[in-house]
């Protein structure tokens, strides 16, 4: 039988349930246990190109560089197994399979999830994929991969795992997600917590993936200082002059706060301002490590995903150590 998709990385999977199907992406880290060919019942000889794969809220991350955002929908058999249909091969042919090998029916499946576009998008031509119960399951071409959960995520409740100061510093504030998309914050968000005067507010119109707090210099908060008092000049960064320091400056830093890295708390300021007649140069925005209420680095021009790598143009540019460094990754 020849491959019934150009490459294997076409993803599918169920959520199913005896009694209800309503399904949802299981949160956490997901490793590859076995697969099986179709054709032959025997293990696959093609290795997977995602031994890991992790989800968080509507994210699914294959690599260090490739994420994808998920949508729910009706799930039909004839149009996920579109080839498989189409090489004649049944609905309950592949059921009696999945069943024999994995202990997995998708009969009774109701949705399915599929990756929205992404104009980087990595794992093309990925479309959908589906969890089962405590398994996911990938079909690519004539080969099912099977994936077991790992560890369960705690991003949700980073307070168990942080220690009790970065509790102090962060209290209060809600978390932004990882991985961080720069262009749809900017696109999206900015536009929804600027006033008519041009300067950017503390809002909540940008939930649940944004959660942008602009550091009030009248504010005792010990994270607002740390934000408006910071000189983001450090390390030779461009056209920070006429912001940094913040406070000094009177130019509103409109800062995010994500899940700490155990404990390196992790901010991303940006100068949102809108700046008219040139009157200062627009600051690009920069991520902070803190460490102990310090800020040990900062790092600008790339994004950081779920593992805190920082990616420019698709490539691991730089990670995130453990001592709140960013750690510059030399590609070959």
């Amino acid at each position: 039988m020849k491959s019934i998709f150009p490459i294997w990385l076409t993803f599918v999977g169920v959520l199913l349930t005896a009694i209800n199907t309503q399904a949802a992406p299981v949160e956490g880290t997901w490793k590859l246990e076995r697969s099986v060919d179709y054709e032959s019942n025997a293990p696959a000889k093609k290795a997977s190109k995602f031994p890991i794969i992790k989800f968080q809220d509507n994210i699914i991350q294959l690599s260090e560089n490739c994420t994808a955002r998920l949508i729910a929908t009706d799930y039909l058999f004839p149009e996920v197994f579109q080839a498989m249909t189409k090489e004649g091969i049944s609905e309950t042919q592949v059921d009696r399979f999945l069943v024999k090998n994995f202990g997995i029916s998708l009969l009774k499946t109701k949705m399915v999830y599929k990756l929205k576009p992404n104009p980087e998008y990595c794992a093309s031509p990925v479309m959908e994929f589906f969890v089962v119960n405590d398994k996911i399951l990938i079909p690519a071409g004539d080969i099912f991969y099977i994936y077991g959960k790992t560890q369960p995520d705690h991003g949700a409740a980073y307070h168990n795992a942080t220690q009790s100061k970065n509790d102090s510093l962060i209290s209060g504030y809600k978390l932004s997600r990882l991985p961080m998309d720069f262009d749809r914050y900017y696109d999206t968000c900015r536009p929804k917590i600027t006033n008519s005067k041009g300067k950017p507010q503390t809002s909540d119109k940008c939930a649940p993936e944004f959660f942008p707090y602009v550091a009030d210099p009248k504010s005792d908060d010990p994270l607002m200082k740390l934000v408006g008092n910071h000189n983001y000049t450090m390390g030779g960064h461009r056209y920070a002059d006429g912001f940094s320091p913040p406070f000094k400056q009177k130019a509103p830093a409109t800062f995010l706060v994500f899940t700490p890295m155990n404990q390196v708390v992790l901010l991303r300021v940006d100068d949102f301002e809108v700046v008219r007649n040139e009157e200062r140069d627009i600051m690009a925005g920069v991520y902070l490590s803190v460490v102990n209420g310090k800020v040990v680095d900062q790092i600008s021009g790339c994004h950081l995903n779920l593992e805190y790598v920082c990616l420019a143009e698709g490539q691991a540019v730089a990670k995130l150590a453990p001592n709140g460094k960013f750690q510059k990754i030399t590609n070959p």
